[in-house]
């Protein structure tokens, strides 16, 4: 999965006590970031297989640090206290507690969408509902829980100018461009070490990005 992992940072953003979207957005990718400085570093593996899945060309085979249900807890679980520990202050907890639920979501997503490649555990049996298997179904999926993220995200913000009352829509329509772009039919695959590669560029460019968006809106 990939634009369908921010609708929960969009949702969550509406959340007392606020957080700021960027750190969501970092949030709820964090898991394929340390995935992609990994695949990097030769610890985590997958092939790129043209028409491996209709809405998939990954073949992801060996990622249990990153990926599996037992990781992604021990992930959420660090990455809630730190953030809480580093917030301090009236609603820290709470606000841990956000970012551990922007984390752990990224499992639930991919469950809908991979197919059998998310163990359970190290070593342990591999699920996946294989939304994949429908590149229809992805894109609708993926789309639709954006545009619903991101309207509870601008019901539950007020624009600070002009800037504010386009901003938000127009990340949501590049972020939808993205979607689109991602699936279309690759003559020439990129290499495994350009794929993480780009896939960092691509999370970071939208972290940025949704900084400067919410930096142009204010809670309700």
């Amino acid at each position: 999965m990939f634009i369908g992992h921010y609708a929960a940072a969009f949702a969550a953003r509406g959340v007392k006590p606020a957080i700021p979207l960027w750190q969501l957005f970092v949030a709820v990718q964090l898991v394929d970031f340390a995935w992609a400085i990994l695949v990097l570093l030769g610890i985590e593996r997958f092939d790129i297989t043209p028409g491996f899945m209709p809405a998939s060309i990954l073949d992801l085979h060996h990622m249990p640090y990153t990926h599996s249900l037992v990781a992604v807890v021990l992930w959420a679980v660090g990455a809630g206290i730190l953030y809480a520990v580093l917030r301090r202050g009236a609603g820290a907890v709470a606000a841990g507690l956000i970012i551990s639920f922007a984390v752990f979501s990224h499992w639930l997503t991919d469950l809908i969408a991979h197919g059998p490649d998310l163990a359970l555990w190290f070593g342990g049996p591999k699920v996946g509902l294989g939304l994949w298997n429908s590149l229809l179904w992805t894109q609708v999926v993926e789309i639709g829980g954006l545009l619903l993220g991101g309207a509870i995200y601008i019901l539950n913000t007020r624009a600070k100018g002009n800037w504010g009352k386009i901003a938000p829509y127009a990340l949501i329509g590049f972020m939808i461009f993205l979607q689109i772009y991602n699936h279309l039919p690759l003559d020439h695959p990129p290499s495994i070490p350009q794929f993480a590669i780009m896939g960092l560029f691509a999370y970071t460019l939208l972290c940025v990005l949704a900084w400067a968006t919410d930096r142009t809106r204010a809670p309700k």
